[in-house]
């Protein structure tokens, strides 16, 4: 009888995970999801999988942890049904660094990883083009500009976009740190302007900020005479055709962007909000957020209200659901990740995680599928891989 080889079919399932996190279907992602974890319950020793767990038990928790918050959520919620949805929609939380943490992630394979997600964002943003040219050619609308570029990935601009940068630092990281091949150089470039077409105003900021964490692990001090470029290359975006277009919605899909003081209103009232409900352990999994968007209405936020917004910002989202609490919770993730990646870090991985920390400041990340994979995946490899002194570096 021949061997399965469970080794074979868990990095081919790590593959598909990495693969179709940016693909237009969901389900896709969701699919390779429960293969992963199929074939992690079925293969190899159950209690060497948990004893590696336990060798890297906080870092495991640091991720895990926010599945456990809406699990207890649940029980001093209003509303089950949101409650069980929200336990079910942050699974991945749980499942991914499941495996991540009980398999051996070397540099080598995690870099293997990357190559495969970087490949498939480009193939997406390149079927993105396809079709919004042929849209173009046949009179349907202008869909090379931010809102409408994404809808044809069936994806939101601030994730794709998140995407999009991920892969541009994975080739900046390669000719930084390995090899400075033109290749590098030409889907950099492309997925520049693929990222330039979608006009998200936080992907230039996380990207300026993941470059210049790069550019400080490589160089040390010397990457402070980076910050004046950079910066005016952030501010030479902003101030770009496209960005400045969508700032005054001024497109043939109305397409509009939130101003500052717009954003901050937002925020006051979702503070508001938790402070009228209860500060201390907030709604619960299963809120159905009313009280927020009564608190948009006092505050004059109707389009918020009408439109039912999340808090566009990932700490105060945990916010409305666990309180105070959710703020204690992270103080124990950020504590954990700095003391972890601070000691033995991978520049690319690194970078990552500032992107995606980042991006929690405009967006609640967690509130879709693709968000929570994308920070479940990256952190758990970011935590979970074994690197020896200098490996990445010589």
């Amino acid at each position: 009888m021949t061997k399965i080889n469970w080794e074979y079919w868990q990095n081919l399932a790590l593959v598909m995970a990495v693969i179709t996190l940016p693909m237009p279907k969901y389900n896709l992602n969701t699919q390779a999801i429960i293969l992963m974890i199929m074939v992690w319950l079925f293969s190899g020793d159950l209690f060497n999988k948990l004893k590696r767990i336990k060798i890297k038990k906080y870092q495991f928790l640091s991720i895990s942890i926010w599945l456990f918050m809406f699990v207890i959520g649940l029980l001093y919620s209003d509303n089950l049904e949101i409650g069980f949805k929200n336990i079910i929609k942050a699974m991945p939380l749980l499942v991914i660094p499941l495996v991540c943490f009980s398999e051996d992630m070397s540099v080598k394979k995690v870099e293997y990883l990357l190559k495969w997600f970087c490949t498939s964002v480009i193939c997406c943003a390149l079927f993105s083009l396809t079709k919004a040219t042929y849209f173009t050619y046949m009179n349907f609308g202008n869909y090379f500009y931010n809102y409408n570029l994404a809808t044809l990935l069936n994806a939101h601009t601030t994730y794709y976009s998140l995407f999009c940068v991920g892969a541009i630092l994975f080739f900046l990281y390669q000719i930084l740190f390995n090899k400075n091949k033109i290749i590098y150089w030409l889907w950099m470039f492309f997925l520049l302007a693929f990222l330039y077409l979608l006009s998200s105003r936080m992907s230039v900021f996380s990207l300026g900020a993941g470059t210049f964490t790069l550019l400080y692990i490589k160089f040390g001090v010397r990457s402070l005479f980076s910050v004046l470029p950079i910066s005016l290359v952030i501010v030479g975006a902003l101030f770009s055709p496209n960005f400045q277009k969508r700032e005054i919605g001024n497109s043939q899909f109305g397409t509009t962007t939130p101003t500052i003081s717009s954003r901050i209103l937002h925020w006051k009232a979702v503070v508001n909000a938790v402070k009228s409900d209860n500060v201390i352990i907030g709604g619960g999994s299963g809120t159905n957020k009313t009280h927020v968007y009564k608190s948009y209405e006092e505050y004059g936020f109707r389009k918020g209200a009408f439109h039912k917004y999340n808090a566009h910002n990932q700490f105060l989202e945990h916010f409305i659901y666990f309180g105070l609490m959710a703020f204690l919770v992270w103080s124990f993730c950020f504590w954990i990740w700095s003391k972890s990646l601070f000691k033995n870090q991978h520049p690319m991985l690194f970078s990552l995680m500032v992107v995606t920390i980042c991006s929690m400041l405009t967006e609640s990340i967690l509130e879709r599928q693709r968000g929570i994979v994308f920070f479940a995946l990256f952190i758990s490899l970011a935590l979970s891989m074994k690197t020896k002194e200098n490996e990445v570096y010589d």
